[in-house]
């Protein structure tokens, strides 16, 4: 497969100056017409419809590159004055050409989208490419990938005469995110139940409290993300996330090369890159603004898209989330070549990030996903393109643990600051071909040689990657909305935004562009003090080859950045007085910086003070590096104009890129420049198969050019089949009848060893490599004992390893024989163990593992603290002999579990948000304060199925370092919220699952009890009925609602309507409302009912257990059947009382009854006397009660008995009695004796039984009698 990014400048807009180059020579040489596109790859599908709209893709080299990379510099170093538009186009653009292509294209029928001196995109269907090229498109299928080309080589239209053509979306480039291994999958991780699972997330502000981001946000930089076909939903889900991050809206444009089809971008996966990508950015500088350039595809778009971005000068920051592993590249050269058409490669796109880096562009690339090997099966040549140019800053991953300062881990107003960094390291859950090592990528380059600014750090002849790095763990990844969704996404994608947010704040910190970084941040790691302040070392890690530790590492770099303290240093660095120097190379005749060998170029250097005075005099050396190492110096001289000097090629001399660094000294103030040149043949792989069968013919075949196009002719070359640094087999490549194309046959034969062979075309004037497998196909993973981020295990732990393999022809699959073996650092092997077939049962209550071995391990108590390698050795017994295929992952062991106790109530309602707290510890008692714990509520009836609870449910746990607890808030779940529950209630426990920072596992549970209710908090605020709720606090809000069998604390009803039935009710308060209760039991509280201008009706209710039954205000009170106990007060009200009657007896015929009755805001419903109305009485109000004025005149003699019924929110009867004694009094004429009598009757106290007052009057009448009978006897 071949790697290329095209990018070169087109009109650099008042960026150039005008130049007189003197004795260097200049050459405006056209290069042949090209066809960009894959070779030989794919097996053959079906012709492409006649109809289907597809896109071409023309370049237009600028005339010389050379001087154009030259001038580039010269502007931003302020050593020359601009060009006008007409003098750059006419210098590098090829107008006349670019008419004669966008003529040719409309002539045949193609709409022209994009036009430039440099490039032309246009769209036409199948049929008239099919016309116009003399081919036809077909569908092809490789690597998991379906993609058009032509079944045939095109023939290029003499119109097209010096330009590149691309005729196909083959995709080259890979976007670098990753997930959470998603459900779905036969043996996706988080479906595997009996492990458990554990993860974290992270909002913009705690990404921003935990790297320390301050001050501009990004004001007046404008960040360019690249990315391919798009995202449909981009600008919804990027204002959702601003509204639900409380982000400031975000400044984005949206820019196509190309057909924009972002529904494309669903189909390939990229919506998801282009959704992370530009909120990541968003999220650390949100005040930046956003370019997303959209290529359309991820294959030659690409090329044209970062073309287009350096042409517009479109941004001061460019991120690129894709990449490559450099061992698919398998080409050398500035192009290579294909029956004699050359093809763009990666020494063209290194060029245009150099052009890019000196106009003060700063680029940014993910370092890759896949670890050392970068998903292949060999860490020679992992390292990812473009993340390897020594232009690009190259970016790693690491878990990042914070310290929440207020609110919620993961939710929104939540923030945090810095933690702990672990890098991310190999996580052996991911099911992968051959080799499993998800991590950070990082390693050696095969392409590039060291750059001068790693050369005092790494000690590597090579250039090593990644420069930094930033959180990347999915585990520990960031929360995006992509689709109108939630998600969590990491990945190196995720670190390198975060690092162009970095570079766009420091850049608005600085108030001008920086170009690379580089340079810069080698700089403060050489300085103890600086990068103290402004990095975190991150010093634990592996991914697959390399380990982390406290000094530049493989694996993260020199760390992830405190964002403030790198501003301050960064501007003191950009600041500093230092030589401007302008570097480029050049040979008569030649427009690229490629040179052949036993010729001469030219380096060339334009040296100035910081003043801009041209340096005339003093010491100057151009250094030579190669990926051999240092090559040669040569002396610079000043020729009048420039310091220049000669540089010979010969043979012997390592081919590829060469750096060239010039740098010097004068009066105490130091420069630097540097640029690279290919040098040597350009030599292009066709790869022959994917595995090479035991004792198995193949053909291995490649094409060698020189830089001028002509083919190679050599009588034979040799192809070296290296494994592990020993050459074992060689094949000899002969001249086919395609001139430069040769080709050899192989076999290998036992005793030749299966396996991976790096494979070495060279002789004095080319070298190139690929990789190929000899052998079988074998997938494996490890189920470990918690499906988290740190891929640990823990001494007396238990794991399973799978795997599953099969030779060539798809058999083997119970025929092989597999066994598990575990190395330490050192390489020495500490355990092994046989696998056996899985047997044809589920297993893990879910899975029919047929076809795979298994192994399930107990890790032994003598493992010690430290990253181990796994690999799984297969053997399948074919006819033609043993065929072997290695599996490849690794681990960490933690020196020991965790130890913990969780602690949540005991009774806990569905649907109800509850705490959890866990005290969690090493095995010494020592508190664990970083980690990723999730706590998940799990039903009794779920607990088989823990792993997806946990990877569906669970919150991550954040520490609290007040009460020296791990707390999260979960929700406990109802068969609303929880897909498969027939029933939410029961038993259940709360499990919390996670390691600490440092891989020591932790399980550990508590029980509960789910209660039979569902629970409500919150406003209704529409007509609602529940049922069987559960509620400490609900209001119906100018609305009506109805509940049943529930049990509610609080309910206020407002403006509304509520009837609640068979439930236990605390407390009610109503205003301006209407309620009923009936059957069910009101109390345990201290007032029952609050009611304001409402009205309440109970209808068989049980009041009980309360202090004050009603508080009311202008409220009405309906009882049916209501019992009560228990009860302090009926009211907060005073009971209304009657407090006095005058007269209580009668003596006179005519008369006023003044009855007086205390309490507050009384109102008289009725007032009967003996049964009967009585209508004719006034009532006068005070604030202590009622004074009635009941007339009494011309009644009949005897008891009269009254009934009040008064009202204050609550029904009130009150009885009192008056005695009409005038007919007595007046028959008997005994005015002295019945004025005793009324005395003694006053005199008694209101409160005294009726009775009594009766038998007084009683004993009146009998002295009346007496008297009576003795005047009678007179």
């Amino acid at each position: 497969m071949v790697i290329s990014m095209y990018k070169y400048l087109g009109i650099l807009i008042g960026s150039l100056f005008i130049l007189s180059l003197g004795q260097i020579g200049i050459a405006y040489s056209i290069p042949q017409t090209g066809y960009i596109g894959p070779t030989l790859q794919g097996t053959t599908m079906k012709p492409l419809p006649s109809n289907q709209e597809v896109c071409i893709f023309i370049m237009i080299p600028p005339k010389n590159m050379n001087l154009l990379y030259f001038i580039a510099q010269e502007v931003h170093n302020g050593q020359i004055h601009p060009l006008s538009k007409s003098q750059e186009i006419s210098m590098f653009g090829n107008v006349e050409k670019e008419k004669e292509v966008v003529s040719f294209l409309k002539k045949e029928g193609f709409n022209v989208t994009f036009s430039s001196p440099f490039s032309v995109t246009a769209i036409g269907r199948t049929y008239l490419i099919n016309q116009a090229f003399e081919t036809s498109l077909f569908t092809y299928y490789y690597n998991g990938e379906e993609y058009y080309k032509p079944s045939t080589m095109p023939v290029i239209p003499k119109q097209l005469r010096g330009t590149l053509v691309s005729l196909t979306n083959f995709t080259d480039f890979s976007p670098q995110y990753i997930s959470i291994p998603q459900t779905g999958g036969v043996l996706s991780p988080s479906q595997i139940p009996g492990t458990q699972f554990s993860a974290v997330m992270y909002t913009p502000q705690e990404l921003q409290g935990a790297y320390n981001v301050t001050g501009p946000e990004g004001k007046n930089v404008t960040v360019v993300i690249l990315d391919a076909y798009g995202d449909p939903e981009i600008r919804q889900d990027v204002a959702a996330f601003d509204r639900m991050f409380n982000l400031p809206p975000v400044n984005l444009t949206i820019t196509p090369v190309g057909p924009y089809h972002p529904l494309l971008g669903l189909l390939t996966g990229w919506y998801e890159e282009v959704a992370l990508d530009v909120e990541a950015v968003h999220s650390i500088a949100p005040y930046a603004k956003i370019d997303l350039v959209v290529a359309s595809n991820a294959g030659p778009a690409l090329y044209q898209a970062i073309d287009y971005i350096v042409s517009e000068d479109l941004g001061q920051v460019v991120d690129m989330s894709f990449g490559l592993p450099e061992n698919l590249i398998t080409a050398t050269g500035f192009y290579y070549y294909y029956q004699g058409q050359p093809q763009i490669n990666y020494p063209w796109v290194d060029y245009y990030f150099a052009l890019g880096a000196s106009e003060g562009i700063s680029f940014f690339a993910a370092s890759g996903d896949e670890g050392a090997y970068g998903g292949t099966p060999t860490y020679y040549g992992g390292v990812s393109f473009p993340s390897t140019s020594p232009f690009v800053t190259s970016v790693g991953g690491t878990s990042l643990f914070v310290n929440i300062t207020s609110g919620e881990l993961g939710m929104p107003g939540s923030n945090a600051t810095y933690g702990y960094e672990t890098a991310w390291s190999v996580e052996p859950q991911y099911e992968q071909p051959s080799v499993s090592t998800i991590s950070s990528d990082g390693g050696y380059s095969t392409l590039f040689p060291a750059p001068w600014y790693q050369i005092p750090v790494i000690h590597s002849k090579v250039r090593t990657t990644p420069d930094v790095s930033a959180d990347a763990n999915p585990y520990t990844g960031m929360e995006i909305v992509v689709t109108g969704e939630n998600t969590v996404i990491g990945g190196t994608s995720l670190a390198a935004q975060l690092w162009g947010g970095f570079a766009a704040d420091v850049i608005s910190y600085v108030g001008h562009p920086i170009g690379l970084f580089n340079p810069y941040l080698y700089e403060i790691y050489n300085n103890k003090t600086q990068y103290e302040m402004a990095f975190h070392p991150v010093t634990i890690g592996f991914n697959g080859e390399y380990e982390a530790n406290s000094s530049y590492n493989l694996v993260t770099g020199i760390g992830s950045p405190n964002v403030g303290e790198l501003e301050v240093i960064m501007k003191q660095l950009v600041n500093q007085p230092s030589l401007k120097i302008s570097i480029s190379t050049f040979q008569s005749g030649t427009k690229y910086p490629w040179y052949q060998y036993s010729t001469n170029f030219t380096v060339v250097a334009s040296i100035s003070l910081p003043n801009s005075s041209i340096i005339t005099s003093g010491t100057f050396s151009a250094y030579v590096y190669t990926t051999q190492g240092f090559l040669m110096s040569i002396p610079l001289h000043f020729n009048g104009s420039y310091w220049v000097g000669e540089i010979h090629v010969s043979k012997g001399d390592p081919p590829n890129v060469w750096s060239l660094m010039v740098n010097g000294t004068i009066d105490g103030v130091k420069g630097v420049a540097f640029t690279d040149v290919d040098v040597g043949d350009g030599i292009n792989v066709l790869t022959p198969e994917a595995n090479i069968g035991i004792s198995s013919p193949f053909t291995y075949q490649v094409c060698i050019y020189q830089p001028n196009g002509s083919p190679v002719k050599v009588n034979s070359s040799t192809s070296h089949f290296i494994q592990n640094g020993k050459d074992v087999f060689n094949v000899t490549l002969l001249p086919t009848s395609t001139p430069g194309l040769y080709q050899g046959e192989g076999e290998v034969i036992p005793p030749n060893p299966e396996g991976v062979y790096i494979v070495i075309t060279n002789s004095s004037e080319f070298n190139v490599y690929s990789w190929e497998v000899v052998g079988g196909f074998i997938y494996g993973l490890v189920l470990m004992p918690v499906n988290d981020g740190a891929g640990s295990i823990n001494p007396g732990e238990n794991f399973t390893v799978l795997a599953t393999s099969y030779d060539k022809l798809g058999l083997g699959f119970f025929t092989g024989n597999s066994t598990v073996y575990i190395y330490n650092m050192q390489g020495k092997l500490v355990y092994s163990k046989e696998m056996v077939p899985a047997p044809a049962v589920t297993q893990f209550f879910r899975y029919n593992l047929l076809s795979y071995d298994e192994a399930n391990i107990t890790l032994p108590s003598n493992f010690t603290q430290g990253f181990y390698k796994l690999i799984v050795s297969s053997e399948i017994n074919t006819s033609v002999g043993m065929c072997l295929q290695n599996f490849t992952t690794g681990f960490y062991v933690g020196s020991n579990q965790g130890e913990g106790q969780a602690k949540v109530a005991s009774e806990v309602y569905q649907g109800q948000n509850v705490t959890v707290y866990a005290d969690i510890t090493y095995a010494n008692g020592t508190p664990i304060t970083d980690g990723e714990f999730v706590a998940t509520l799990i039903p009794e009836q779920s607990i088989y199925d823990s792993i997806i609870q946990e990877f569906n449910y669970g919150v991550p746990m954040q520490y609290n370092s007040t009460i020296h607890e791990w707390e999260a808030k979960i929700q406990v779940p109802s068969i609303y919220s929880r897909e498969g529950l027939y029933s939410a209630s029961g038993p259940a426990i709360v499990e919390i699952s996670g390691t600490s920072a440092l891989g020591n596992n932790l399980v550990i549970n508590s029980s509960t009890f789910v209660m039979p209710y569902t629970f409500m908090k919150g406003n209704v605020t529409s007509p609602e009925e529940f049922t069987s709720i559960y509620s400490p606090s609900l209001s119906i809000d100018n609305t009506s609602a109805k509940v049943s069998s529930s049990v509610l604390n609080k309910i206020v009803v407002n403006h509304g309507t509520l009837v609640i039935s068979s439930s236990q009710v605390r407390c009610v308060e109503a205003i301006d409302s209407n309620v009923t209760i009936e059957g069910s039991n009101v109390g345990n509280s201290y007032t029952a009912f609050l009611l304001r201008n409402s009205n309440l009706t109970l209808v068989n209710v049980d009041l009980h257990n309360v202090h004050y039954a009603f508080n009311i205000s202008n409220s009405t009170v309906n009882e049916i059947g209501v019992s009560s106990y228990n009860i302090t007060s009926i009211s907060t009200l005073p009971t209304p009382t009657v407090t006095s009657i005058s007269p209580i007896n009668v003596t006179t015929n005519s008369t006023t009854i003044t009855v007086k009755v205390s309490g507050e805001n009384l109102k008289v419903v009725q007032l009967t006397v003996n049964g009967e109305n009585v209508t004719h009485f006034t009532v006068q109000r005070s604030s202590s009660g009622l004074t009635l004025q009941i007339p009494f005149s011309n009644l009949p003699g005897g008891l009269y008995s009254y009934q009040l019924k008064v009202f204050d929110g609550l029904p009130y009867t009150l009885s009192f009695n008056v005695y009409n004694s005038y007919p007595q009094v007046e028959e008997a004429g005994l005015t002295h004796a019945l004025s005793q009598a009324k005395s003694s009757i006053i005199s008694l106290s209101t409160y005294l039984d009726i009775a009594y007052i009766i038998a007084i009057i009683g004993v009146i009448l009998g002295l009346s009698s007496l008297l009576m009978s003795r005047r009678v006897r007179k």
